[in-house]
Parts: C-alpha cells; sequence; structure tokens
C-alpha cells in the first residue's frame, strides 16, 4: 500500500483532470471516459463548461457532432453522461437489468410506445416534442401526480432499456432514433461474457476517477451491492490492477490503477499553479467525498436548495486556486448583453484577498467569461 499526503492527491488529481489538456473532441471523450449532460444553463450546459475548461480552442458544435457523427452515445454511468461509441456493449447488463426492472411499465404504456416504433422506423430521427399526448402519467420527477406526458414517459422508458438512441441534440432538446439505426452494428452484439463487460467498467471507472474509493455507490457504475464491489475491488489489487493508497489524516481507503503509480510519486507534494472555475458537475467534483476527504472542501450544489436557504447562490461553482479548492462564486449569464454577472463571491476563512489575489482573479474571471461567449463581467457583489 503506498501512503501519500494530501497535497500529493491534490497534484495529481490536478494534473489529471485540470492540467492535462486535449486537441480534439474525440480525444477529450475518451480521456475523460464520460463528460457528463445537464440542461441547467444558468452560465452554460455542463458538457460545455467541462469541455471548456480542458481545450486551448474549443467550438460547442464539434462537441454536439459527436452524437451525429456516431462517435458517442448518451446513456448513464456517473448520471446522464455522453461516452465514447466503443463503450456501447458494456451497459449491455445494465440496460438488460433495466429492461426487466420496466418489463409491466413497457407493457402499460405499448400503445404510445407502437406510435413512436412506427414513427422513428419511417420519418427517421425524431425530436422529443414530435410526439404528443393528451395522456399524463408518473414518471420523470413526479411524485404522486400524474404530471408527465404519456410519450415523454414511454421515450424514457425506451431510452432507458436501449430500443432507441439519442442522436442529435439542440440546446436541451434531443431527437431520437432507433438503436439499430444510430449505433453501428458492430457494437451492437456485445462478445464480451457478463462477468468481462463488468470488469470493463470497473477499469473505465478506476479511469474516469484516476484516485478513487470502492465504497462510492456508483464504483463500477452498475447497481452492485456493498460486498460485490469489495470482491470486484480487491480482485483488481490481488491481480495487480489497481494498488491501495493510504492519504494521510484521511480514514477512507483509496486506489489508483497500478499504471498510475509512478506517475503519483513522481509529483512528490508538488504544488500545482493557476485558478480555475469548476461548473457543478465537473469529473473532479464528481465524488463530494473525495472533495472533504482531499481538499477539506464542504460543496453543495444548490440549485435545488430553496432561494432563503442558499449560501452561495444556485450555481455556484468551486474556486480551484492553485491546487486547492478555497471557495465558490455564483454566477449569471444576461446573454441580451452578453455580461457575465458575479452575483457572489463566497472563499474560505483561511484564504485572504490581497490585491495580487484580486487582479489574479479578475483575469481568471475574464478568461472564464470569454469561455461562456461574455464580452463583459460585472460583479454584483465586492471584490
Amino acid at each position: 500500500m503506498l501512503l501519500i499526503s494530501k497535497k500529493t492527491a491534490r497534484a495529481f488529481l490536478h494534473k489529471t483532470f485540470i492540467a492535462t489538456r486535449y486537441s480534439s473532441m474525440p480525444d477529450l471523450l475518451n480521456g475523460l471516459e464520460a463528460i457528463q449532460l445537464d440542461p441547467v444553463a444558468v452560465i452554460e450546459r455542463n458538457h460545455h463548461l467541462t469541455a471548456s475548461l480542458r481545450m486551448k480552442r474549443y467550438n460547442p458544435a464539434e462537441l454536439e457532432q459527436l452524437l451525429e457523427k456516431q462517435q458517442a452515445f448518451e446513456y448513464y454511468a456517473q448520471a446522464a453522461c455522453l461516452l465514447p461509441i466503443a463503450d456501447f456493449p458494456l451497459f449491455e447488463d445494465v440496460r438488460q437489468r433495466l429492461l426487466t426492472a420496466c418489463a409491466s411499465d413497457l407493457t402499460a404504456h405499448k400503445d404510445a410506445i407502437r406510435v413512436i416504433f412506427n414513427r422513428l422506423a419511417t420519418e427517421g430521427p425524431l425530436a422529443s416534442n414530435a410526439f404528443q399526448s393528451e395522456r399524463k402519467v408518473i414518471g420523470g420527477w413526479d411524485t404522486n401526480s400524474a404530471s408527465t406526458k404519456e410519450t415523454s414517459h414511454a421515450l424514457q422508458l425506451l431510452f432507458l432499456t436501449g430500443q432507441i438512441q439519442v442522436v442529435k441534440r439542440q440546446g436541451a432538446k434531443r431527437f431520437f432514433a432507433l438503436t439499430e439505426d444510430a449505433i453501428p452494428n458492430h457494437y451492437l452484439k456485445s462478445p464480451l461474457s457478463t462477468q468481462e463487460r463488468t470488469r470493463a467498467l470497473l477499469l473505465k471507472y478506476a479511469r474516469a476517477y484516476r484516485l478513487f474509493s470502492a465504497d462510492d455507490p456508483r464504483y463500477g457504475w452498475q447497481k452492485h451491492r456493498a460486498a460485490t464491489r469489495k470482491k470486484w475491488h480487491a480482485q483488481l489489487v490481488e491481480e495487480g490492477v489497481l494498488t491501495e493508497v493510504a492519504i494521510e489524516g484521511v480514514k477512507r481507503p483509496y486506489a489508483v490503477l497500478s499504471t498510475d503509480v509512478d506517475e503519483l510519486l513522481s509529483l512528490n507534494d508538488n504544488q500545482p499553479k493557476g485558478i480555475a472555475f469548476l461548473s457543478p458537475l465537473d469529473p473532479l467534483l464528481w465524488r463530494r467525498e473525495r472533495l472533504q476527504d482531499i481538499y477539506d472542501f464542504h460543496y453543495r450544489w444548490e440549485i435545488y436548495t430553496p432561494k432563503a436557504a442558499r449560501k452561495v447562490g444556485p450555481y455556484g461553482m468551486p474556486i480551484l486556486w492553485n491546487g486547492k479548492l478555497i471557495g465558490q462564486i455564483s454566477p449569471l449569464m444576461n446573454r441580451e448583453t452578453a455580461t457575465l454577472h458575479i452575483e457572489n463571491i463566497v472563499v474560505e476563512p483561511s484564504f485572504k484577498w490581497t490585491p495580487t489575489r484580486k487582479k489574479a482573479f479578475a483575469r481568471a474571471l475574464d478568461h472564464l467569461a470569454k469561455r461562456v461567449g461574455a464580452k463583459q463581467v460585472a460583479y454584483d457583489c465586492f471584490l
């Protein structure tokens, strides 16, 4: 087992998630393993913020085109994600599990599903709003009241069970097609066994997180019981594929891919440089417990928190300053005036503002503004 400091752990994560730059969109997607999707666009949608942070020249259209070029597909990994097309077979067991779990629901909406299948087969890809229904059902975010259109619910069921695919996005609007028309034929049938697919997803998770703990319920991006996760993890450690890591001052055990050990040790408490503003669903932030363990930073995305109870703002973006998480900003994009408004800035008590730090912070915000297409930054709070 390796013993490292929190400083080394932060340097490793910084080099992996922030310092690495990508020259093409396919390289970015393959390098990150997954890019989380979200429709919220307070300043820009999460997938565009994630991508633009890591590419010197970023064109949002190129990310969207990965779907149209059949280089990527959408599915649930960390959550709703864009994934490399070659990974489509790895999620076969997830799709089959959901097909069984949703069997009665699929039967209950068979008439709406039949219409969807027939239209997609004859008309090709169609936007979600091309399917209309007056009937409301319980689905999506509903709890007790039926307020979701039956066709919307049916589309989601078919998507979850792998029978249709998202082939295009226009903003938050999704376009669907039959799976056999959207996924290259050689990816439709997996040559791997269930055990091989499970192992492949565990390793994909490890590459996506790089420094991780097996107590994560999402470990392996399948619904494994804790005992099953522990068994798989122990096997990969025993085989030498993973190396266990103890972090000074942290009770939770961590691990890395054994191929990352040399790089991890080479950093030797290096101190990263630079300022970055992370979107709420950035890969570095996926595991909140890791932020607490390694950065001593508590992060809560307050978009679903009642306004009166918010401490930062609805779209709090953590501030990564020289490898440390030191606070958050709450931004808002005014697209009519092309102005990035900074509504709130909250930093840790130990962080003290100096004239030099204020100038560096302002330059970093100017860079963020350019990334989201703003021409100016307006401070609605004190800096």
